[in-house]
């Protein structure tokens, strides 16, 4: 207001630039439409907290990122990045080739999530449209995301983190993804007398989890540890000599932040299209991870000859212990349902203040 003072150039570029602020999101005057104009109901709500338009079916989405943007340390690294923004697309570049290291949009779609996080970090409006987002999220065919077709989150978190590595592989942060949620696997095939006739590491993001049959979280993970017994006409071939093994798959690297995937959905043979699973699966508000790490394993079985001597879990540090910080929940079927989310609260919580948010959108 200080530079307009006075000055009635910079107070009509001042303006100008405020009245295409506000038009921005929108695209067009609100007042003209709207003859209840009222501008608290465009303020940002009592929580303190920004919301994301839905554009049709984008819940998946905006679920996403307020998990994501709620994680105190990969929201101050995103916007600490210098990212340039997106040139201006054209028909040649929409038609040239893509090379297989560069991911479409990657670039592009960091840029985005920077202006996201940027506005639900500042903003005073009651909401942010992701129509910007949605346009420079493309796929294997670099054809724009579809705001009216919903997709399943855990195929669209997968998706979005390839183009932020991508992206992320221009700045100085290239390894901001695994640093903060990359852990890996050690799948093993082990004999009988206990030699590793086979060790193979793979990198991960998420833990996918069976639900079906299975009262928590905790049986879930025991199965994905829990191994496969190699006998009979399915014994390993090792070195030309087939012998009996047991093939299993343990966590070898935590990461910081650890996503737990709950596999809800799957496919049907008998009716030949895609099931919801409505097993009731409770999760505890902390778990310890070490029972399902290779280190426990490995020194639980050096152990079970021995009569006296330390248990696996008396050995193991406090760094394998994860507190609940973020539910995302799906509710409907396998064909039509609507995504929301619980995000607990890591700000100084105020005096009889709750520390859960539900971010429940439209």
């Amino acid at each position: 207001a200080e530079l307009a003072e006075r000055d009635p150039a910079n107070l009509s570029l001042l303006l100008e630039m405020l009245l295409a602020q506000q038009l921005s999101r929108s695209g067009h005057s609100r007042v003209s439409y709207m003859w209840h104009y009222a501008p608290a109901m465009h303020e940002k709500s009592r929580c303190g907290y920004v919301g994301l338009k839905n554009l049709g079916a984008t819940c998946y989405l905006n679920s996403l990122v307020q998990q994501l943007f709620l994680i105190p340390e990969f929201r101050a690294a995103i916007l600490a990045l210098q990212i340039e923004p997106p040139a201006p697309a054209s028909a040649t570049d929409a038609a040239s080739d893509l090379s297989a290291a560069d991911e479409p949009g990657g670039g592009d779609v960091l840029y985005y999530l920077q202006a996201m996080f940027g506005y639900l970090h500042e903003s005073e409006k009651r909401w942010y449209d992701t129509r910007d987002f949605c346009g420079a999220f493309r796929d294997c065919e670099n054809l724009p995301l579809n705001p009216s077709v919903q997709m399943d989150v855990d195929e669209f978190l997968n998706m979005l983190f390839e183009k932020l590595e991508a992206g992320l592989g221009r700045t100085s942060s290239p390894k901001l993804l695994q640093s903060l949620f990359g852990g890996s696997v050690v799948n093993q095939i082990i004999d009988k007398a206990g030699r590793r006739l086979s060790e193979r590491v793979e990198p991960f993001f998420v833990i996918s989890i069976e639900v079906k049959n299975k009262a928590s979280v905790m049986d879930g993970l025991a199965q994905f540890v829990e191994g496969e017994t190699l006998d009979g006409d399915n014994k390993y071939n090792f070195e030309g000599e087939y012998v009996e093994a047991t093939k299993r798959c343990c966590i070898s690297r935590l990461p910081p932040v650890l996503i737990l995937h709950l596999k809800r959905f799957e496919f049907d043979f008998d009716l030949m299209k895609k099931m919801k699973l409505y097993d009731h699966c409770e999760f505890p508000p902390s778990i310890d991870m070490a029972p399902y790490t290779v280190r426990y394993l490995e020194r639980q079985e050096k152990l079970l000859g021995e009569a006296e001597g330390p248990s696996p879990a008396d050995e193991e540090d406090g760094d394998c212990v994860y507190e609940l910080a973020g539910v995302l929940v799906h509710t409907g079927t396998s064909d039509s349902g609507h995504y929301y989310s619980f995000i607990r609260e890591r700000r100084a919580a105020q005096p009889g203040a709750h520390p859960w948010l539900h971010l429940r959108l439209g």
